[in-house]
């Protein structure tokens, strides 16, 4: 019985309110329309209030994009949703209407919602299903929702994934037979680009204890050969270099046979208060959201990222990389009430970005580093940091850059002080991705990351988070020295109210992490500061449920940590408070500090209805985690015992 399909959603989200810090000496603003705006105001922490601006639905004019094209008969609707958003850009405060209906779309390149004000685009949970890599690039708007749209992926084209058993591992000549079980037949073409262990039975992410991963997309030395097995047409046998040698008979992977492609919703260019309300995406050839390059004040809610309901047993991923991607944007946003699961790799990843500064020249106005796209432009500011994390009271202010790549060559408007030299760190001050809130989300079943908290301002309060396998949360500053740079460090971040429920399933490291590292190791410093973490219960968790290093002013208070591994406080926090939090065994449901027969009896007793049969903590005898106690619970909770006892 898969314990997820007795989670129910409505009950996640109701185990937690986000939490109001009512204080408000900072406001933050979204620009005024006037008569074409309303406000969402976001409380969050550190004493701050922003807004985020959705246009006033009564004001503006309505049009149908059936009058551009869009038909639900077309073969490619892709020029005629370029027409409708055309309009839109000529004609600020519409009210754009899409019919329900099933609409297909095969774009050669991305589709602009291009410098749109005011708009609100409905989608009366219409259908888009794509078979390019192409999506919807939001560039330049200010003040447009999208809403009740449904994005999934042609699977008749193009398989995203598929789970795969291996069969007739042979580790000396590095041969293996992959038998693809869902399809009747395979072609020895098809991708395979990233493998992951799946459990053979409730067929998700992780076998308890074990997350065997590979891809050969990094790896592409991996497949020396694919080729057909005679007689069985849904079975292909590779040939490897020895890197899946460890992989064993009767394993079951899922195998993405793609990883990065587009992003359904690209959010970029300084566009600002963009709100997706009841979006679902089903499939996706990449990731569901990206916001860059300044974008600022933008939400998503009441939205959906997860397997296409009714095909669960036919579509076994959604998006085939990140659900939710943020990085170098103006910040100031919320994911609210949103159900997210069986993602390609991390849930939402938020970060800004650093680069190594590898060249100075003579005048001291020209320097070099491996620098992605758009995070420095002309005009904007730069600030500086060395590798123990110390900022450098030094500014400088970019007049030019040229690329060749990631590589990038940086001209200022004044030249540096001897204080700042190669080997450094500069990052971008305007783009920062802080002050952001994410709640009453529900996060379950996936193979990447949960949150990744890497940006200042975060409030992560009131979201449960089911059978995760790797770090449900974590905040972490990292300098790797070979590589680009994620991450300038994270100040004033509470995770509060939240439910975490076997989380970290396959063990690949702690509940929640929070660190910073330079080239892999922990660095010997404070770097992160005032990290609040209380009010959270941990059931049935796997590693450690907190490790914690690095942080001056760390808090953990008034959780509750059941039938879950203890915290660890590293040796380089400062100021750490550790108080009320309470450790509760499973099966101990008369509250002894023991789980023995008597716990048995008792629930024995409580089921039958005998009077005065009373449990002292119902929660440690609910071994199906469905939040309710009955006879299922009873029979684990006897095999527990009996396996206790050895």
């Amino acid at each position: 019985m898969r314990i997820n399909r007795l989670i129910s959603f409505v009950a996640a989200l109701c185990i937690g309110l986000m939490s109001l810090i009512t204080i408000s000496n900072s406001v933050i603003a979204a620009e005024d329309n006037s008569e074409y705006t309303i406000r969402d105001g976001i409380h969050g922490v550190n004493d701050s209030v922003f807004y985020i601006a959705r246009p006033d639905e009564a004001s503006l004019t309505v049009i149908n994009a059936s009058q551009f094209g869009l038909s639900a008969d077309a073969e490619d609707n892709t020029q005629a949703m370029r027409n409708a958003f055309e309009y839109c850009r000529h004609h600020p405060n519409t009210k754009l209407v899409i019919d329900k209906g099933i609409y297909h779309f095969s774009p050669e390149e991305d589709i602009y919602l291009n410098r749109l004000k005011n708009t609100l685009v409905d989608a009366n949970n219409a259908e888009f299903i794509f078979s390019t890599p192409h999506y919807f690039k939001i560039y330049a708007c200010d003040n447009v929702e999208i809403r009740n749209m449904i994005v999934d992926w042609d699977w008749d084209t193009l398989r995203l994934g598929s789970l795969v058993k291996i069969e007739n591992e042979n580790d000396a000549e590095n041969t293996l037979e992959i038998e693809f079980t869902e399809l009747d037949k395979v072609d020895a073409d098809i991708p395979l680009l990233s493998f992951m262990q799946y459990d053979p039975v409730d067929l998700v992410a992780g076998v308890h204890g074990s997350f065997k991963i590979y891809s050969p997309s990094v790896d592409t030395e991996c497949i020396k050969n694919v080729e057909k097995v005679e007689g069985r047409p849904n079975v292909l046998k590779v040939t490897h270099s020895g890197a899946l040698d460890y992989f064993c008979n009767d394993e079951v992977y899922l195998l993405r046979h793609y990883v990065y492609g587009g992003q359904v919703f690209n959010t970029v260019e300084e566009s600002s208060n963009i709100t997706y309300n009841n979006i679902s995406i089903y499939g996706a050839c990449g990731m569901g959201y990206v916001f860059a390059y300044g974008s600022n004040h933008y939400q998503i809610i009441n939205s959906y990222i997860g397997l296409r309901p009714g095909a669960e047993d036919k579509y076994r991923i959604s998006t085939t990389a990140d659900g939710i991607h943020i990085t170098n944007t103006g910040g100031y946003f919320r994911i609210d009430n949103c159900d997210l699961s069986f993602c390609g790799d991390d849930i939402i990843n938020i970060h800004s970005n650093m680069f190594y500064i590898k060249s100075i020249d003579e005048s001291r106005t020209v320097m070099q580093g491996t620098v992605p796209n758009k995070i420095v432009e002309p005009g904007h500011t730069l600030s500086f940091m060395d590798t123990d994390f110390n900022i450098i009271d030094c500014e400088a202010t970019v007049e030019s850059i040229t690329r060749n790549g990631y590589e990038a060559t940086i001209t200022l408007t004044e030249p540096l002080p001897e204080t700042i030299s190669a080997g450094l760190v500069a990052y971008n001050g305007n783009r920062h991705s802080e002050n952001y809130v994410l709640t009453n989300n529900y996060v379950h079943e996936t193979k990447g990351r949960g949150f990744l908290m890497n940006s200042d301002n975060g409030l992560c309060d009131g979201n449960t988070f089911y059978r995760t396998c790797s770090q449900t949360l974590q905040v972490r500053t990292d300098i790797p020295t070979d590589r680009v740079i994620e991450g300038t460090g994270a100040d004033h971040i509470q995770i509060s109210n939240n439910t975490f429920i076997e989380c970290n399933f396959g063990g690949r490291g702690d509940v929640i992490t929070i660190e910073s590292l330079l080239d892999g190791e922990r660095v010997n410093n404070t770097p992160l500061a005032e990290i609040n973490i209380s009010n959270n219960e941990f059931i049935s968790c796997y590693q450690e449920v907190i490790n914690a290093d690095n942080v001056n002013g760390l808090t953990i208070e008034n959780n509750i940590i059941r039938d879950s591994e203890n915290y660890i406080i590293g040796e380089h926090c400062k100021n750490v408070k550790v108080e009320s939090n309470t450790f509760l065994l499973k099966g101990d449901i008369n509250a002894d500090g023991t789980f023995n027969v008597a716990d048995v009896v008792a629930l024995q007793k409580w089921l039958l209805a005998v009077p005065d049969a009373k449990l002292a903590d119902w929660k440690a005898g609910n071994f199906c985690n469905d939040d309710r106690l009955d006879i299922f619970d009873l029979c684990i909770m006897k095999r527990e015992l009996l396996k206790n006892r050895g």
